[in-house]
């Protein structure tokens, strides 16, 4: 295990787990087992362990957990089929991202790389047709923030199966904040795309070049630099199986984005913790090619405080009326939107309930995200 570790925050048992999973084979406790579910890797730990090992009357729960998995995700496959294709039919181009596309290209099995929604992207000027479609098949809006510039996604609710409550983000950019919203576009990515076969003719995804930089990218820019090994293990995967062209399409992702440190701190972590072959030499490269040139993204690093992100976010844009949306955006969200949020509060108090709203969430903007510390469990949604 690379000395890298030491201060990276993980502990020795997450170090131990990284082990086992990049070995595949190995003692496993309990203990190492709940670690593995608390980080959404259980799946793949107990998928690694023997049928004699699973066999064992102290482990048959771990067994049917990950039979339950299977038949679960066969029916979820069935669903992303048919929204496809109807998406297909509607003739609007889609990319799956993240969780959902890489359990189909990069994972053995794809009900192994657990995720709790569905994330498509498409461009802007679609997202009407495309709400019409999923209307259509039962997908519902709850209501939430009208945003333009704060958040370029659009979140979708439909029943599944056993009561469960399934959800759809539909993005027009590949992160929220404006130093990372332009990093990749549609038309670019569409034009690398690869297919997923298992997902029928309207499913396509990101090639394994632009999967790695999105990996290394969102947890940093969406999740404050968690600590959460599932993600840790995608990139991982991904950067295992990396040719050569692909490797320097990376760095060159990296370049045109300058991009560099957040590529390297993901490399470094996936690297150290699960001996990622190929992790270290990329890492290098690019940490190489930062020395000396502004980086706007590296501030990211670590975890940012809102109001940070905000000021990066304003600093990102060239024209003061997109400023002035942004902060409108955050401060002043919709009536509809406040009426849901508050729905005790009568219409002609509701510009006391804005006043509240902005005095109670003031505080969290100023709150530097925990150091060190896995995703907590509302944002473990990729």
């Amino acid at each position: 295990m690379d000395n890298r570790l030491v201060s990276s925050g993980f502990s020795a048992l997450e170090r131990q787990l990284g082990g086992r999973l990049a070995a595949g084979c190995g003692p496993v406790s309990r203990g190492m087992f709940e670690l593995a579910r608390r980080h959404r890797v259980h799946l793949l730990l107990a998928s690694s362990m023997t049928r004699a090992e699973r066999a064992r009357p102290d482990w048959t729960d771990v067994a049917r957990e990950l039979r339950t998995a299977a038949a679960l995700d066969a029916v979820r496959e069935r669903q992303v089929q048919a929204l496809l294709t109807a998406l297909l039919a509607a003739g609007i181009d889609v990319l799956l991202l993240k969780g959902i596309a890489l359990a189909y290209i990069v994972y053995p099995a794809p009900h192994l790389r657990p995720r709790a929604d569905i994330d498509v992207m498409i461009r802007r000027e679609a997202i009407d047709q495309t709400e019409r479609v999923l209307a259509a098949r039962g997908w519902t809006r709850p209501t939430e923030r009208e945003a333009e510039l704060s958040a370029a996604q659009r979140h979708y609710v439909r029943s599944g199966p056993r009561g469960t409550l399934q959800h759809l983000d539909v993005h027009w950019k590949i992160a929220n904040p404006q130093t990372f919203a332009n990093a990749l576009a549609f038309d670019d990515l569409r034009a690398r795309a690869v297919h997923i076969p298992a997902l029928g003719p309207g499913a396509w995804t990101l090639s394994p070049p632009d999967a790695l930089f999105l990996a290394c990218l969102h947890r940093i820019a969406h999740h404050d630099d968690a600590l959460h090994m599932l993600w840790l293990w995608d990139i991982h995967l991904l950067c295992r199986g990396l040719s050569a062209a692909e490797a320097d399409r990376v760095v060159a992702l990296a370049d045109r984005s300058a991009m560099w440190s957040i590529c390297r701190r993901s490399l470094d972590l996936a690297g150290g913790l699960f001996g990622t072959p190929g992790a270290y030499a990329l890492a290098t490269r690019l940490g190489a090619r930062a020395v000396g040139v502004p980086e706007p993204s590296a501030r990211f690093i670590g975890g940012a405080k809102q109001v940070s992100v905000l000021r990066a976010d304003l600093a990102a844009m060239s024209r003061w009326r997109d400023r002035l949306t942004l902060l409108g955006e955050h401060v002043f969200p919709s009536v509809a939107y406040m009426r849901t949020a508050y729905p005790r509060c009568p219409s002609l108090l509701l510009p006391l309930a804005y006043a509240y709203r902005i005095a109670a969430g003031t505080p969290k903007w100023f709150r530097r995200p925990p150091a060190n510390r896995s995703a907590p469990p509302t944002q473990r949604r990729d």
